[in-house]
């Protein structure tokens, strides 16, 4: 497995029957964002579906706690940021629930469509963007609690006053022998496989799923232009958690959009990783049977896109480098749209009828860290 620049780990959780009847009262903390999001005349069903969502958000966030994973970047309803850590502040989702009660009344609608939760957190070599977002409404067969997580190497931090050329400098050696390369690469994945197995076993201790869904990619970006410095990195608060410009992050994500250029340079052989665009869109997925980066411009900033001329390909639309694909016939012009699928599920109110306009009984938990704080 040929790590390119950075890690993502996802976890779609189909929580049971149960996790929704049985819900738990909220801390203080989160019964802010509960009286938040029912701000107003909220028709009983919308609040019910609120104290669900905030309810499994806040059993997650627990989760997270007991791996030390508490160190709150943003705290967001649809695309209202109430919270977003922009001076580095530590463990701050208290701070996060404060500003989010403070900033309440710019809450027009009626109802929200999702709720995210962010969280930073570093171990010895991996820096990772956990974001939690639970959905009031998801498509049939999708899952409506997903965890994104993206992980970066953090020896590979462009430090202070250093210039994107210092850093290449720097991570030269890498790259000029395969074994080398290959072996660093394998014990990062280890690291990275290891905190999401325990991140998922924490999730099922506080969440009762009926099915959890995990994968690991490895992700290289090709970026459509040569990037010459951290300034030039492409900013997308809808596109994956690494995307969205977090205070201090662009630090360890520029070498991301150095590795490409380096890895056409010296011609090493690439397998098993996902090849995006500026903003993370899926340009092509490579399998067990890769290429050699030096053969063809795939990797190359300084000329056109060019697939591979071999290899076990598959290829996505939708991205920067589309054009290109549909030319070579690779995939099909999209922008004749296929009928939408407007069918979905909305999960927070199925067991709303069995409430009959009484009190909802909750369990309030007191044996865990977040809760001790009130």
């Amino acid at each position: 497995m040929r790590l390119g620049m950075y890690l993502t780990g996802k976890i779609d959780i189909d929580p049971s029957q149960i996790t929704v009847y049985k819900k738990v009262k909220p801390t203080k903390l989160f019964s802010k964002l509960v009286d938040a999001l029912t701000f107003g005349s909220l028709s009983q069903k919308r609040e019910h579906e609120t104290f669900t969502a905030v309810a499994i958000l806040q059993q997650l966030n627990i989760a997270l706690r007991t791996l030390n994973i508490k160190n709150v970047i943003r705290l967001a309803v649809d695309d209202y940021d109430f919270y977003l850590d922009e001076k580095g502040e530590e463990d701050d989702l208290e701070q996060a629930m404060f500003e989010f009660k403070a900033k309440v009344d710019p809450i027009e609608s009626e109802f929200f469509n999702v709720i995210y939760l962010v969280l930073e957190h570093n171990d010895e070599s991996i820096k990772y963007l956990v974001e939690i977002s639970v959905l009031r409404k998801h498509k049939i067969g999708e899952y409506p609690i997903k965890v994104n997580v993206n992980g970066v190497i953090t020896d590979f931090k462009c430090q202070e006053g250093e210039t994107a050329e210092q850093l290449k400098a720097r991570l030269e050696p890498l790259f000029t022998n395969q074994e080398k390369y290959d072996s660093l690469i394998k014990s990062k994945k280890e690291i990275f496989n290891n905190f999401i197995d325990e991140l998922e076993q924490a999730i099922k201790r506080f969440v009762k799923v009926d099915d959890i869904k995990k994968t690991t990619t490895v992700q290289i970006i090709r970026p459509k232009e040569k990037v010459t410095a951290k300034e030039q990195i492409k900013h997308d608060r809808h596109a994956a958690p690494a995307y969205y410009g977090y205070y201090g992050f662009d630090n360890y994500f520029l070498y991301s959009w150095l590795w490409a250029d380096m890895l056409f340079t010296h011609s090493l052989y690439l397998n098993d990783f996902l090849l995006v665009d500026s903003l993370g869109n899926e340009v092509m997925n490579v399998g067990t049977d890769g290429f050699n980066s030096g053969d063809y411009n795939t990797l190359n900033t300084d000329s056109a896109f060019e697939p591979p001329g071999t290899g076990d390909v598959s290829y996505f639309g939708d991205n920067e480098y589309q054009d290109n694909l549909v030319d070579a016939d690779l995939i099909e012009d999209s922008s004749v749209d296929a009928e939408p699928d407007t069918s979905s599920s909305d999960w927070l109110s199925n067991d709303y009828d069995d409430i009959d306009g009484g009190d909802m009984s909750y369990n309030a938990c007191s044996s865990c860290g977040s809760c001790s704080n009130d």
